[in-house]
């Protein structure tokens, strides 16, 4: 039996919505919400993200494990179906095209539709017909396809500029990833300093743990920075990897003489974006095993070395798309 992982922070979606259409599907239910573990990168969750064969993201209020999850399951490559209550999903997660649903209670029936169509797209199945006993179901307003599964979509040039719009955000995200890194790297340089003193003969252990201490309070900021930079950019990556491979067949096939101006320069722009995002992971690779081994002396660097491992993750995630993308914009160059 297929199975669905659900995120959501409301019980209500999960049972008067996801549960239902589920069932109706054939689908295993597992409700993110009540793993053992639930937190955003607890390994439980982590594997539950990238094994299950649908997720289902109830963005309404765009709470932060839901968009954490998301992040992970791009970085998979898995497929996910994200839904919202209309008006309540944030403007700053416009990058991820939702499914919109009215308020529940009173919306149940039209949120089961939209769900149930975009699951049956996603499983390759006959859009499934509610259930005669749906409340509302067989209203005079029927529920109409998921906006975000519409094949009449926008053209290949319109998504060339959404592409560069996303680029461009993505751009301000690899600033501060940039930025978090270059704080991690003048604390590391710092608490080498620190040591050197804590390590003078006859110097207490209490000296080195106080040392150790120190670093891991200075680094839990740019730590939570360069994760929370990380996960953006990979909720970016949704929208644009697609708009991208789009604007690139579209170059592929166009004759060079008949390219507007500015094909040119976004080429560019992909290749510096791909050559940006995998410089800031290998100095965040560099970076991780010296704390992979301070973390075993003291327990208050465990977190900060957790998230740093974590936006490791999902930048090599990103990487792998954006790696595409270059090479194909470096081949196009050299027509």
């Amino acid at each position: 039996m297929p199975t669905c992982l659900v995120l959501g922070p409301a019980a209500l979606f999960h049972e008067e919505v996801a549960r239902p259409v589920c069932e109706e599907l054939g689908l295993s239910l597992i409700r993110a919400d009540q793993l053992a573990d639930p937190s955003p990168l607890s390994e439980q969750l982590v594997r539950h993200l990238v094994e299950e064969d649908l997720v289902v993201a109830d963005l309404t209020g765009g709470h932060p494990s839901v968009v954490l999850g998301l992040g992970v399951r791009h970085a998979a490559g898995r497929r996910t179906v994200r839904l919202g209550q209309a008006g309540s999903v944030p403007a700053d997660l416009d990058a991820l095209p939702a499914v919109e649903f009215p308020p529940l209670p009173d919306g149940r029936a039209e949120a089961r539709a939209l769900l149930r169509t975009a699951l049956a797209e996603e499983l390759g199945l006959a859009a499934a017909p509610a259930p005669a006993d749906d409340p509302g179901a067989d209203g005079p307003e029927k529920a109409g396809a998921p906006a975000a599964l519409e094949e009449n979509g926008p053209g290949l040039l319109e998504l060339a500029v959404a592409a560069e719009t996303e680029m461009e955000a993505m751009a301000e995200d690899m600033a501060m990833v940039e930025a978090a890194f270059q704080d991690l790297g003048a604390m590391g340089e710092l608490f080498s300093e620190d040591m050197v003193r804590a390590t003078m003969p006859g110097a207490p252990m209490s000296t080195r743990l106080a040392a150790v201490n120190r670093f891991a309070k200075s680094i839990e900021g740019p730590s939570d920075e360069l994760e929370a930079a990380a996960w953006r950019l990979a909720a970016r990556m949704e929208l644009t990897i697609g708009a991208l491979r789009a604007f690139l067949e579209w170059a592929g096939c166009t004759p060079r003489s008949e390219w507007p101006h500015f094909v040119d320069a976004q080429l560019d722009q992909v290749i510096e974006q791909a050559r940006e995002v995998r410089e800031a992971a290998g100095g965040v690779e560099d970076f991780g095993p010296m704390l992979m081994v301070i973390g075993r002396t003291s327990s208050r660097l465990r977190g900060p070395s957790r998230k740093i491992a974590a936006a490791l993750r999902t930048l090599l995630g990103i990487l792998s798309p954006l790696e595409e993308c270059a090479h194909v914009a470096h081949r196009l160059k050299q027509v």
